[in-house]
């Protein structure tokens, strides 16, 4: 979101711009570390091209992937942290071949590792601050506001939340081998209620994954 890519880049030193593919990278020092920051936008083929970019352009060392997400697993609450342990493409399904589905052939796999280093840090940099939960991602190109979405997620692929863009990154770093880690904050529950419940708490939640940013890069 545009106010999580503001709260960072406010924070970085000597920042240049370079436009790529219509997306802006900003180059700079970020808590003394050298930084790319970028909005991927929404869904799976933008979020993949701002990661390969990322990659092959930048030669970027990690990824970082941050933003908002349904809830999923019940007792998950708004503004709750989901650190992702690993991702699932939900709306990938060629079973009708004899795949399981969210199997991604290219690679053949269901799930994509985040890296434990990285998730670790993204633990640490929460501190006291939220309820955190380790847990697996499902990416998917919809916004899901319905129940039963949301309970065949959880028991096809035991998700802790949902969000449209990560499962791409995780597939993108894991082709070119680069460490990634994506940290949720929880808007909605991915219900019937997530349309009314999205705009309240998504500006929220994003500046609570934001300053999360801040706080690993500062590790």
């Amino acid at each position: 979101m545009d106010v999580e890519v503001e709260a960072i880049k406010t924070e970085m030193e000597n920042a240049e711009t370079k436009i790529i593919s219509d997306i802006p990278f900003y180059i700079g020092t970020l808590r003394g570390k050298s930084a790319i920051l970028a909005r991927c936008g929404i869904g799976k083929v933008n979020a993949a091209v701002c990661a390969q970019i990322m990659v092959s352009v930048f030669g970027v060392d990690e990824i970082i992937n941050t933003g908002v997400a349904g809830a999923v697993a019940h007792g998950i609450k708004q503004n709750d942290i989901v650190i992702a342990e690993s991702f699932v493409q939900h709306d990938v399904d060629t079973s009708a071949i004899g795949d399981p589905v969210g199997f991604v052939s290219t690679v053949n796999k269901i799930y994509f590792e985040a890296d434990k280093d990285i998730a670790a840090r993204l633990k640490k940099a929460v501190g006291g601050k939220a309820h955190v939960i380790t847990g697996i991602i499902a990416t998917g190109d919809q916004f899901v506001a319905d129940k039963a979405i949301t309970a065949a997620m959880r028991e096809r692929f035991n998700a802790s939340a949902c969000d449209m863009e990560g499962g791409a990154i995780a597939q993108v770093c894991t082709l070119a081998k680069i460490p990634f880690g994506a940290v949720r904050c929880i808007s909605d529950s991915a219900d019937e209620n997530a349309s009314m419940d999205y705009p309240e708490f998504a500006a929220k939640a994003a500046a609570t994954c934001s300053a999360m940013v801040l706080e690993f890069m500062a590790e």
